[in-house]
C-alpha cells in the first residue's frame, strides 16, 4: 500500500501578519486622600522617629560624659594616693586639754597640744579647734551677781593635728 499522500502545510512565519494585542493601560495610581487622620499619622511617625534619634544622641552623649567622669575620677584618685604618700603621717585627734596662761595673759596652747600628741604616740602637733569660756560657780550665776573678776577665763584645746 502506498503511503498516504501528505498534504502540504503552509509554513507561517510568526512575524508575518500577526499583530499582538497591546496590554490594557494601567489606571493611574489613585491620588492620596489627605485628611486629619492621614496628617496625624504622618506627624506621629515623624515625631517618633525624631524622638528616637534624639534619645540615641543623648545616650551617646551620656556615655561620653560617663567615660570622661570615670577617667577624671581615676586620675583624681591616683593624685590623691600620690599626695598621701608624700604627706608625713599626721592625724587630727580630739582632746580636752586646758591651755596654760602666758606671761602676757594670752592662752599658750602649744605645750598642751604637744603633751596630748605625745601621749597618742606622735612627736608634735598644732591646735585645730580651741574654745574659750568663763568659769563661774553656779551660785554666782543664779544670784545674778557674776562679774568678770569673779569668773576666770579658761581656754581649752578640743582638736589637734598631730604629726
Amino acid at each position: 500500500m502506498p503511503p498516504p499522500a501528505q498534504s502540504p502545510v503552509p509554513s507561517a512565519s510568526p512575524s508575518v501578519g500577526l499583530v499582538l494585542p497591546q496590554p490594557p493601560a494601567l489606571p493611574p495610581p489613585p491620588t492620596e486622600k489627605r485628611g486629619f487622620l492621614t496628617d496625624f499619622g504622618t506627624w506621629w511617625n515623624k515625631s517618633v522617629a525624631d524622638f528616637n534619634a534624639k534619645m540615641k544622641e543623648q545616650q551617646s552623649t551620656l556615655e561620653d560624659l560617663n567615660k570622661q567622669s570615670a577617667a577624671a575620677t581615676k586620675e583624681a584618685m591616683k593624685n590623691a594616693a600620690d599626695a598621701m604618700v608624700r604627706l608625713p603621717s599626721s592625724r587630727v585627734i580630739e582632746i580636752h586639754e586646758v591651755c596654760a596662761t602666758a606671761g602676757n595673759g594670752a592662752p599658750d596652747c602649744g605645750p598642751a597640744v604637744t603633751n596630748a600628741c605625745r601621749a597618742k604616740g606622735f612627736n608634735s602637733g598644732q591646735p585645730v579647734d580651741i574654745s574659750t569660756v568663763e568659769k563661774c560657780t553656779v551660785s554666782l550665776w543664779m544670784s545674778g551677781q557674776a562679774q568678770a573678776r569673779d569668773c576666770p577665763v579658761e581656754t581649752v584645746v578640743l582638736r589637734a593635728a598631730c604629726q
